[in-house]
């Protein structure tokens, strides 16, 4: 019976039970605070005029901010479940002792009463949705959350019920003490429940070791308190016209406090049937930015309204429709925006927000109510006009709190571990400066080399002032460094110090000076290389042959191309490898370039390799025929793909040809996507974008990995959204086809074909979601759709529930319509009939399928399908079989013709 509710409700049996749970430890709240509110009003108006309010709230506002304060540093550290039982059991003794005071007939005794009610209230319910928040996650939110405000409501109806017989049958003072009884019964409860394993453990809250920032100091944060302090602020307005109104029509304890137990249960009646029938169906549906408009939006049009007719019915309905609508829709709504918060900030941006600017919201209603009585009287169509005004303020700050929303899902789900980001450091503060200039009097030669480093990339100029006398240090790898930095940074000072190391006894040190020399254009550079090209280090030969090449002078070209053409004919192939790795040194245009050509197509494979790469430099597009076939032989392609990205864009129309060509070699297209990629730019995904071949799915797959590199690498590229949903939906076609046909498959089957079709299937349909949302990382933030994909695929309740959830709210329209049918908890029916109503698809006979998949563009699939029919001998597809003998993929061909002698047999 149990599991029937549940699956009718469509939860999972847990959730139901912690709903449950939840329901009644928040009715018993909400039952007790409604006794107390109820005897509260009865007994302040019943002893004060009501215009003592404003004054009152005031000190409500002062009094609850110094409590919140102290409240939270007490329990900062605390786990949520026993702040919530602590607080509760204070409560019930408060509650009791007022009981016992209310029999002195003092002013007093009735406005330190109100102003406890206010202050405890509010502590009490932020630590229960505190404590709801850190054990949950949105998705499951917004499934309990409307079963857990239906037992809040239930309460507050059967406090509404109960307190008009007790106030005349034994006396206001007796809802107290059935309040606190009430109160007491929450701790054991919730103890209970985690006991039982209904109530998980709550999220961790680490201990800092440290203050904690003010929550007010983040963003979003602020945005939400704005939106509460208007919440109160306008709730403040109606409460005081109410309470003017009915003090009016009603002067004795009794009847205020009977009026006042109808008036709440109508409130409670109403926020049930709400409950009931609307709140869930507003968060799933509208989301929880538009639930929380609700409220202000029907406060705004009842503020129109009482200033058009004022009078008691106006302000009623908006009382009735703030009542209403805050114990409904808006509670649970807002209870989703603390959600994605980090538990720690979570816990004191509710603290701060409904513990103390919340009150903050009623001194300013007091001091606002004050202000328009002495300007203008406080009568009924000012203090409309006010409410209207902050309204306006209220829903501004709702629409921040949702776009500010999207954002905190996605740094939750980076937060949860999905994957590492690393805020970046900056190395350029004084105190790092003098650290790293620190390094450089290290005795140790590795220490010292990083610190030179460090100093390169952040502070260039300390290490200048240091490089005259680095380039005495008797260590070797030493003065190569500082030559080196000599060179990247021009040092024209030191070119007496460059000079004089040349002759250096150190090999690389002699190499280093060779081309700090040549970099700094010293005099006769040409000279000193000719000195080295007959060394007998062949590492001096092979620097002298690249710095020859790099700083010939335009003049002597030809004499530089005459010494390398002999080198190329009479030397060794690491001699050709140096000559064709200088040649990528040189800038074009340059005659040196024609010795290209012929190590093109050297027999030694790093002398191709070396020259594949220098061809790029060389910009000549004779050889790009020559890069395109290299890139297809494994040996050669990380080389090729170096060369023709030296291209740039110049080389991109051909890529895109050779990539849209079908009869170009499969091994050749499928590596073309990462030279494109390495392009980056507008016209190179352009060429991407021409190839609509989705038959190859790796080839697919790489251009799209291409896009994403573009992406993340910050390419000031614009991707076309039209096209990007147009693949999206290809690839969302293509998860539910495999999704589909996978639930034909013959799992149970111990032979070899039918195992590798159910594999098969199953690769595809991981490989389908990971383009799914790849494809949306091209259009959203790469980082957040990473974790989202991440989460999503996790089996961790909580981490799919934050994932699913800022999707809901950061995919547009279109894209949330394809995209979260996918990822949903709808089960596998919803994804089957959302295969059938938005693509066609069925769920049929397994022959069927594989009637499918041979008539598809997979070829991959139609190959496992061929291999199954001819295991199979499923004669009835022999004409599929047929046709797949022709096609042009050679692993379908070669499968069909198996498949159709095996059906002869």
């Amino acid at each position: 019976m149990f599991e029937r509710i549940a699956s009718h409700l469509k939860l999972e049996p847990a959730e139901l039970r912690r709903a449950i749970l939840l329901g009644l430890t928040l009715s018993t709240l909400t039952g007790s605070y409604t006794l107390v509110k109820t005897a509260r009003d009865a007994l302040f108006l019943a002893r004060m005029p009501a215009t003592t309010l404003p004054y009152v709230f005031l000190g409500v506002g002062a009094l609850t901010l110094a409590a919140a304060s102290l409240f939270a540093r007490a329990t900062r550290n605390r786990a949520t479940h026993e702040t919530l039982a602590a607080g509760s059991l204070a409560a019930a003794v408060s509650l009791a002792a007022f009981a016992l005071l209310f029999r002195i007939h003092a002013s007093w005794v009735a406005i330190a009463f109100y102003l406890w009610v206010n202050v405890y209230g509010l502590l009490l319910f932020s630590q229960f949705w505190i404590y709801t928040n850190s054990m949950s996650h949105p998705r499951e939110a917004k499934r309990i959350f409307g079963i857990v405000g239906v037992g809040g409501i239930l309460g507050g109806l059967t406090g509404g019920l109960l307190a008009a017989p007790l106030a005349h049958g034994f006396g206001v003072t007796s809802m107290l003490l059935a309040a606190s009884i009430l109160l007491a019964l929450v701790a054991p409860r919730v103890y209970l429940g985690m006991r039982h394993g209904v109530l998980p453990r709550p999220e961790p809250v680490a201990d800092e070791a440290t203050p904690p920032q003010h929550p007010l100091h983040h963003r979003y944060v602020r945005w939400l308190a704005l939106a509460a302090l208007c919440s109160v602020i306008v709730t403040g307005l109606l409460d005081y016209q109410f309470k003017v109104e009915i003090q009016r029509r009603f002067p004795s304890g009794a009847d205020l406090a009977s009026f006042l137990g109808l008036f709440y249960t109508a409130i409670n009646l109403a926020a049930l049937v709400v409950q009931l029938f609307a709140t869930r169906w507003a968060l799933q549906v509208l989301g929880a930015g538009w639930s929380a408009a609700v409220l202000p939006g029907g406060l705004g049009l009842g503020a129109a309204i009482t200033m058009l007719v004022p009078g008691f019915g106006a302000v009623l309905g908006s009382r009735l429709w703030d009542q209403v609508m805050r114990q409904s829709i808006n509670r649970s709504s807002v209870e989703l925006f603390y959600i994605p918060l980090e538990p720690g900030l979570r816990r004191r941006a509710r603290s701060s927000i409904e513990a103390g600017l919340e009150r903050v919201g009623d001194g300013l209603a007091g001091l606002l109510i004050l202000a328009a009585g002495a300007a203008m009287g406080a009568g009924t169509f000012t203090l409309a006009a006010l409410i209207a005004a902050v309204v306006v303020v209220w829903i501004v700050a709702w629409m921040q709190v949702r776009r500010g929303y999207v954002t905190e899902l996605g740094r939750n789900l980076r937060r949860m571990n999905l994957q590492s980001h690393h805020e970046p450091v900056s190395l350029r503060e004084a105190s790092m400066l003098r650290e790293m200039a620190r390094l450089l009097d290290s005795p140790y030669e590795r220490v010292l080399i990083h610190g030179m480093t460090l100093l390169e990339e952040n502070a260039p100029d300390t290490l200048a002032e240091r490089v005259p006398s680095l380039l005495a240090h008797p260590r070797p790898a030493v003065r190569a460094r500082a030559l080196a930095a000599v060179a990247a940074h021009g040092l024209q000072g030191l070119a007496a110090e460059v000079n004089a190391l040349v002759t250096d006894p150190d090999p690389d040190v002699r190499i280093a000076a060779l081309r700090a020399h040549c970099t700094l254009g010293c005099d006769d550079p040409a000279g000193r290389i000719e000195e080295f090209l007959a060394a007998e280090d062949p590492r001096l030969r092979h620097a002298a042959i690249q710095l020859a090449v790099e700083f010939a002078p335009a003049g002597e070209e030809l004499k530089v191309k005459a010494v390398l053409e002999n080198l190329m004919r009479d030397g060794s192939s690491a001699e050709r490898t140096a000559v064709a790795e200088a040649l990528g040194r040189r800038a074009p245009p340059s005659v040196l370039h024609d010795l290209l050509s012929p190590l093109l197509r050297d027999a030694d494979l790093e002398t191709r390799c070396a020259a594949l790469r220098s061809a790029g430099r060389a910009q000549r597009r004779n050889h790009i025929p020559a890069l395109i076939e290299a890139i297809g032989a494994r040996p050669t392609q990380r080389a090729a793909r170096h060369g023709l990205a030296g291209f740039g864009d110049r080389v991109v129309g051909t890529l895109g040809d050779y990539l849209s060509d079908s009869s170009v070699a499969t091994e050749i297209r499928q590596r073309l996507p990462y030279v494109l990629g390495d392009i980056a730019s507008q016209e190179s995904l352009a060429a991407l974008l021409r190839c609509r071949e989705t038959g190859d799915v790796r080839l697919w797959y790489r251009v799209l990995k291409a896009q994403n590199r573009m992406r993340a690498a910050g390419a000031r590229v614009e991707f076309p959204r039209a096209r990007v949903t147009e693949d999206l939906e290809r690839d969302v076609r293509s998860y539910l086809f495999a999704y589909v046909h996978y639930r034909a498959c013959p799992l149970g089957e111990k032979r070899s074909a039918e195992r590798l079709f159910c594999i098969a299937l199953n690769e595809r349909l991981d490989q389908s979601l990971n383009r799914v949302f790849r494809r949306l990382a091209l259009l959203y933030r790469p980082e957040n759709m990473l974790a989202a994909y991440q989460g999503t695929v996790s089996d961790q309740p909580r981490l799919r529930g934050n994932a699913v959830e800022y999707l809901e709210n950061a995919l547009a329209p279109d894209h949330r319509a394809l995209v979260l049918p996918l990822v949903a908890d709808g089960g596998d029916q919803a994804r089957l009939a959302f295969a059938e109503v938005r693509f066609g698809i069925r769920f049929t006979t397994f022959n069927d399928s594989l009637e499918a998949i041979l008539a598809g563009e997979d070829q991959w699939l139609r190959t496992c399908a061929l291999f199954v029919v001819g295991a199979r001998k499923e004669r009835a597809l022999a004409a599929q079989v047929k046709a797949a003998a022709s096609a042009l993929d050679l692993r379908v061909r070669e499968t069909a013709l198996w498949a159709s002698l095996a059906m002869e047999i």
